[in-house]
C-alpha cells in the first residue's frame, strides 16, 4: 500500500500531461539533524548527524507545490558519559530516505509541508564503554516515517528549512524484555532537522 501511494504520487510530479503548472525546480539539500528513539529508556534528542541530498519539486498552482528528496540521512540515539563509572551508550541508524511532501504557501516567503517518507537503513551500530554490542534484536530495513516542518526563502536561491519527522512502524520490534516502551510497541526514531536548500 505504502509502495502504491509513493508511485502514484512520484507519477503526479512527473508526468507532464497533466494539466497543472509546468513549473519545475530542484536543487540540493544539507544540515544538521537531532534525534532520539522512542522507547530505548532514553530521553532527549542527544544524537547528532548529517543530512545531505537532493531534491526536485513541481508547482502545482500558486500556493500548492510538491517535492521529492533523496537523502542520506543519520539517526539514532546516544546517552551522556556517566561520570561515576564512565559509562554511556550510542545507537547509530544511517539511512538513504524518500520523502515526498506537499507543500502549502502561507506567505510570500513560508511555506508548511507535510507528507510521507520511505528509508532503507544502510548501517546499524550500537556500542557502549565496553565496546560494540552485537547480541541485541536486528533492526528492520525499512523506516516509513510522518514528516511536518516549514520553510523560510533568504534569497533568490537558499531555504531555510526546519522539519520534524517520526517512524509510524517501529524500527526495532518489541521482543522480549528487551524494550521498555509505552505498552511494548517497540523503538521508533524521532528526528529534527535543520537544513539549507539551495535552488539551481
Amino acid at each position: 500500500m505504502i509502495i502504491r501511494i509513493f508511485s502514484c504520487v512520484i507519477l503526479l510530479l512527473i508526468n507532464p500531461s497533466i494539466s497543472f503548472s509546468q513549473d519545475f525546480h530542484a536543487g540540493i539539500r544539507a544540515g544538521m539533524s537531532a534525534s532520539q528513539v522512542s522507547g530505548d529508556r532514553l530521553s532527549g534528542f542527544d544524537k547528532a548527524g548529517i543530512v545531505f541530498g537532493g531534491f526536485v519539486g513541481r508547482n502545482f498552482s500558486e500556493k500548492i507545490s510538491g517535492q521529492m528528496e533523496i537523502s542520506f540521512i543519520q539517526k539514532g540515539s546516544r546517552s551522556s558519559v556517566n561520570k561515576e563509572d564512565n559509562s554511556y551508550y550510542r545507537m547509530r541508524l544511517h539511512y538513504i530516505q524518500v520523502p515526498v511532501l506537499f507543500q502549502y504557501k502561507v506567505g510570500k516567503k513560508i511555506d508548511l509541508e507535510v507528507g510521507p517518507s520511505a528509508g532503507v537503513l544502510v548501517f546499524s551500530e550500537e556500542n557502549d564503554q565496553l565496546g560494540l554490542i552485537n547480541n541485541t534484536p536486528p533492526f528492520e530495513d525499512m523506516d516509513v516515517s510522518f514528516n511536518a516542518g516549514g520553510s523560510y526563502q533568504i534569497g533568490e536561491h537558499w531555504t531555510f528549512n526546519a522539519r520534524y519527522s517520526a517512524s509510524i512502524l517501529p524500527v526495532r520490534k518489541f521482543q522480549g524484555s528487551y524494550n521498555f516502551n509505552f505498552f511494548d510497541r517497540g523503538q521508533y526514531n524521532e528526528l529534527i532537522e535543520l537544513a539549507f536548500l539551495y535552488r539551481f
